[in-house]
């Protein structure tokens, strides 16, 4: 079996390391970002092999961005996580087409369990 392939994409530079490492020992194949254009770029670098993207929320939201439609018409396969500051982005993100949300401080295990869902959720809707 390959390896899952997750971008986080983060302006914190502490959480995008925290993140990549925890998911990398969980065998992920992380690729770390730390604005909308860099992410961009990764994905289109990474055509058709990204998993799963764990996204700031406060970027998720930037209406002039709107990396998580970008993401989804790119490949609506992809799962999208969205861990925002407070709930004030909640509804927006979901409405992008977001698949889970969560709020900082970020806990590991919640991470974790959302991206497993995530990724449980798109497998069954591919049987």
């Amino acid at each position: 079996m390959s390896k899952l392939t997750m971008v986080i994409v983060d302006d914190n530079s502490d959480v995008n390391s925290l993140l990549a490492a925890v998911f990398s020992l969980k065998g992920f194949d992380t690729h770390k970002t730390f604005n909308p254009d860099e992410y961009l770029q990764k994905l289109d670098e990474l055509k058709g092999m990204v998993d799963l993207v764990i996204m700031n929320g406060k970027i998720a939201a930037d209406r002039t961005a709107l990396l998580i439609v970008k993401t989804k018409r790119t490949n609506p396969k992809i799962g999208v996580l969205a861990v925002a500051d407070d709930e004030s982005v909640k509804t927006r993100v979901l409405d992008y087409g977001a698949d889970d949300f969560t709020t900082k401080p970020i806990s590991i295990e919640t991470i974790v369990d959302k991206v497993h869902k995530i990724l449980l959720g798109k497998e069954k809707n591919n049987i």
